[in-house]
């Protein structure tokens, strides 16, 4: 007997064209959709541009001299501490000054149409027909039906008796013969008006303090080693004028005896310890140094002639400005912030001019949260 075996088949359903075409889509749209964001994350930039200005800063230190003393202590410098003893005189000029008015004088012509000889003693007065008073200098003898020319003076000063050309009267003689006797001028005669100078308090004070410079500029200079500065103060008495206040002068000496004490440092000694007072003054997370201008001013703060020590008081004028590089300026500092946020936040530093913010593409509303898409310029200007 044959046994058949009878297999029974599920069947099953082919999926549709629809179907994977669904699938693709779908496929598409999300990997579009990723890639989308993908560009839209790498493409955001922000440019942060900063208009720097350069300010000058003072660095003041107080710097200690000992002669023979190591350099290498803090705040001592090598140097030596000297004094000289100096005699010095020196010339000035005042500055005060009055004037004096002289007396208006000159020549005359003396006529006499008499025929006797007619003379005249000194200061005789001769007179313009505007009542101006003049005077002879000399007695004189005015031939007969002759002329002679005589000096005269006004008899007062200053402007007043100012005259032109003119003819006088003498009003000595009779009223006849001073139609027969009589003077006239030439040129004009003028007051001699003159300035001199007088000495006062102010020019004697002005000087002794010209005095000591002159003294501090003669020392100061009295070194041959450019690596060698001194600076120089001056003790003792008062210079003494050769000249007394109030008098006319035309220049006066002062002259005394003083103490000269001489401080010599070595210049690259205090640029050291002025760059190490420099890099405490300066905010490194935000500034650098651009230049150190000038040379330091320095002056005496007090001294001990015995012990042969000093303080130098310093002054040091910096420019500093923002550095590009600065931590306060790291992009990570702007990372998702609006315009207006990271405008608040550079304004609040030193040295900012002005900031520029520019967002790419133009109209989203906060910076990149990528480091690398966040770019800080810094421009100085003056």
């Amino acid at each position: 007997m044959r046994v058949r075996h009878t297999e029974t088949r599920a069947k099953f359903s082919e999926p549709s064209v629809n179907f994977y075409r669904t699938i693709a889509l779908s496929f598409l749209v999300v990997t579009v959709g990723l890639l989308g964001v993908v560009v839209f994350v790498t493409s955001k930039k922000a440019t942060i541009t900063i208009l720097a200005k350069e300010d000058t800063r003072s660095v003041d230190l107080t710097v200690g001299i000992k002669t023979g003393g190591e350099a290498s202590v803090d705040n001592m410098i090598a140097g030596t501490v000297s004094s000289s003893i100096i005699n010095f005189s020196q010339k000035y000029f005042p500055t005060g000054s009055k004037t004096i008015e002289g007396l208006a004088g000159g020549e005359v012509v003396l006529y006499n149409k008499t025929n006797e000889p007619q003379v005249l003693v000194k200061t005789t007065r001769l007179i313009t027909g505007s009542g101006i008073l003049f005077r002879l200098s000399d007695k004189v003898t005015v031939p007969a039906n002759n002329q002679i020319t005589a000096g005269v003076y006004a008899d007062k000063g200053g402007v007043d008796s100012d005259v032109g050309p003119s003819k006088f009267t003498i009003p000595g003689l009779d009223t006849n013969k001073q139609k027969l006797v009589y003077g006239e001028s030439l040129k004009p005669m003028n007051s001699a008006v003159r300035k001199v100078g007088v000495l006062t308090p102010e020019d004697i004070k002005a000087a002794g303090k010209d005095f000591e410079e002159k003294i501090k500029e003669q020392y100061s200079l009295a070194t041959t080693d450019e690596s060698i500065k001194n600076v120089v103060t001056v003790i003792g008495g008062s210079p003494i004028a050769d000249k007394k206040i109030g008098e006319e002068v035309d220049g006066f000496n002062l002259t005394g005896t003083s103490t000269v004490i001489i401080i010599s440092y070595n210049k690259e000694s205090l640029s050291d310890a002025i760059s190490k007072v420099v890099s405490t003054k300066v905010d490194n997370t935000l500034e650098k140094v651009l230049t150190v201008t000038n040379e330091p001013k320095v002056s005496v703060a007090s001294y001990d002639q015995v012990a042969k020590t000093a303080q130098l008081s310093v002054s040091q004028d910096v420019l500093v400005t923002l550095d590009a590089n600065a931590e306060k300026l790291a992009p990570q500092y702007f990372m998702d912030k609006s315009k207006d946020e990271i405008e608040r936040y550079i304004f609040e530093l030193n040295h900012v001019a002005g900031v520029d913010v520019v967002f790419s593409p133009s109209w989203i509303s906060k910076a990149p949260t990528v480091p690398d898409k966040i770019k800080v310029i810094v421009k100085n200007v003056k």
